[in-house]
């Protein structure tokens, strides 16, 4: 779920073994049918069976707002139904350690642009149409520590009587799939998947990075080597194999004499590093052009000597600035002297 974190919040990041919780969630979704496997195993037995063996679809690009859709993990999933006919899904992800306080909010003003983005026309009575919207699902993926603080749905978070919310005020529910409370044997069917879903569990909580690697490689051995294997594989890609002695190390620990045969192989770690390398290089030059379209948007120039310092700044750099120009920062209080 799209939010802007505190000083605080990047700290702490900088001392977990997975730093950018959004970009690894793109990471673990992305993989082949970890999508579409996450969606049928946590949508609720009545949707699943009206779905179609066709496989999930990322529909992001048509209804996540694209200044948003590189900043955030947040996806939308289209799916068939028999018949036919589409089912969007919006798949959310929180990652605050208590959940942020407006998350209802977020989810209501998402499944609103959604559903009026994949309107269309339907034939109605005396040869007319009608405009009905597109029928979307949430789900929210939460990783956090503290249980989910949010009502089942938005009905339940007015605090009315039943008789006044049946009279119609505006409600919705969502399916939560909160990994603290799944066992770590049950997080998915699907090997890769689970190994990606463990990884997240585990490796973004606060706390002792070696002992947090120690515990996560634990946990993966008792399920079996091969999730044992796809989460030592996470952890190369979302970090450029730069723990590779800890990581090593850790595995020593865990399955002493095992270490050469599940930690990659000189060739997998280029590419593991090459892909990460890539990655971040792509999130970067994203993050830039987004934020020069977020400045160019305001009724204001953007003076050339900005346009020329973004491509060259960290991703830490771009982070700070696009949280204080959707806090409403002025130029020269988002760039300092480098506007002039």
């Amino acid at each position: 779920m799209a939010d802007i974190d505190s000083t605080d919040e990047a700290n702490r990041d900088a001392g977990r073994l997975i730093r950018r919780h959004d970009q690894f969630v793109k990471l673990i979704l992305d993989g082949p049918g970890n999508a579409d496997s996450f969606l049928r195993e946590r949508l609720p037995p009545g949707v699943t069976a009206h779905l179609t063996a066709e496989p999930a679809v990322d529909r992001s690009e048509s209804f996540v707002d694209p200044l948003l859709a590189e900043l955030c993990g947040d996806r939308v999933y289209g799916l068939e139904l028999s018949g036919g006919r589409p089912l969007h899904v919006l798949t959310l992800i929180e990652h605050k350690s208590a959940g942020e306080g407006d998350a209802l909010m977020q989810v209501f003003g998402y499944l609103h642009g959604a559903a009026t983005r994949g309107a269309r026309r339907v034939a109605g009575a005396n040869g007319g149409f009608r405009v009905a919207p597109a029928p979307v699902l949430a789900v929210i993926l939460y990783h956090g520590t503290a249980p989910w603080p949010h009502p089942p749905t938005l009905g339940d978070a007015y605090g009315i009587p039943p008789d006044i919310l049946a009279a119609g005020p505006l409600d919705f529910g969502y399916t939560l799939v909160d990994l603290s409370v799944i066992p770590d044997a049950e997080l998915s069917r699907h090997h890769d998947l689970q190994a990606g879903l463990l990884t997240l569990k585990y490796a973004t909580r606060d706390g002792d990075p070696e002992v947090t690697l120690e515990r996560l490689l634990g946990v993966a051995a008792v399920i079996g080597l091969t999730v044992l294997r796809g989460v030592v594989r996470y952890l190369f890609m979302a970090d450029d194999a730069r723990n590779q002695a800890r990581l090593r190390a850790a595995l020593g620990h865990v399955v002493p004499g095992q270490e050469d045969e599940i930690m990659p192989t000189i060739a997998e770690s280029y590419i593991a590093e090459g892909h990460a390398k890539g990655l971040a290089e792509g999130q970067i030059k994203a993050k830039a052009d987004i934020l020069l379209r977020m400045l160019q948007r305001r009724n204001e120039p953007v003076p050339a000597v900005i346009e020329r310092k973004l491509p060259a700044a960290s991703a830490d750099e771009i982070d700070r600035w696009i949280d204080a120009v959707v806090d409403g920062a002025s130029l020269e209080q988002v760039f300092g002297d480098s506007t002039h």
